[in-house]
């Protein structure tokens, strides 16, 4: 069996609900899976997964902050570090989806 690229998301407490975090990239088409990290720190955890998906994009997610990193930047400057809201995370799942294909980010994070 072949798996898919797909965006990695840590969640640095199993119990966290990410679910509009994933409605945000299934709405523009890019799939994603949970993969699990030893780190302890947000940023760290979210680059460390960037470095690993290959779609180059990583997720990591606490119960009050998300942050979406990129391969390609410095591993202390994110792309995206927003508070864990309903709102916020649906835009952050589409953004991290256009990053990798590509277009332009929605702004309202």
């Amino acid at each position: 069996m072949v798996s898919r690229p797909t965006i990695y998301i840590t969640k640095m407490t199993p119990s966290i609900d990410i679910k509009y975090l994933l409605y945000g990239m299934e709405e523009e088409g890019i799939p994603s899976e949970i993969r699990g990290t030893t780190q302890k720190e947000l940023i760290k955890a979210a680059y460390e997964q960037a470095l690993k998906s290959p779609l180059a994009v990583g997720i990591a997610i606490d119960e009050k902050q998300a942050v979406l990193h990129y391969k390609n930047l410095p591993e202390e400057e994110p792309l995206f570090m927003v508070e864990n809201k309903r709102e916020t995370m649906m835009t952050l799942g589409k953004n991290a989806a256009r990053l990798v294909k590509g277009i332009p980010f929605k702004l309202d994070v």
